[in-house]
């Protein structure tokens, strides 16, 4: 349970660096000499709203890897779910992203192999039946 919970930290991480990133984006749009441009205001606008949204997200999923480490129930359904969704958006985002030049075909191709096999060693992890009576028992 460890592992898994320090991956969806990690996870947490990964998305509050994207929040903060947005945020830097926003205020260079913001600070830009064509600050004043419709555009930009777009711009500020967008990083700004994807900040917000991707520091809930990150506070959402370190309650979800707390909840993992404490063995709550309700905290491996979610990580079931959301690592199944996992799977299917990594599959999709790899179909969907073949025509882009910018983006190396071996390095995708790795970090999606790499993205795939973790969480399906997670998937299957937590649907063993002893990790199940595991967290089962503290919700008696």
């Amino acid at each position: 349970m460890t592992i898994i919970a320090i991956l969806t930290f990690l996870g947490a991480m990964i998305l509050a660096g994207g929040g903060v990133a947005f945020f830097v984006v926003a205020v260079m749009g913001m600070t830009g000499g064509d600050a004043r441009e419709a555009v930009s205001a777009a711009i500020v606008g967008m990083g700004v709203a994807g900040g917000l949204l991707l520091l809930v997200l990150a506070g959402a999923v370190a309650c979800l890897a707390m909840g993992v480490l404490e063995l709550h129930e309700w905290a491996r359904i979610v990580s079931i779910a959301s690592i199944a969704a996992c799977i299917g958006c990594t599959i999709l985002s790899f179909f969907a992203f073949r025509g882009y030049v910018v983006i190396p075909v071996v390095p995708s191709i790795v970090c999606h192999l790499i993205v795939l096999t973790t969480a399906a060693w997670m998937l299957l992890y937590l649907l063993r039946p002893h990790v199940k009576q595991a967290f089962s028992v503290l919700a008696s």
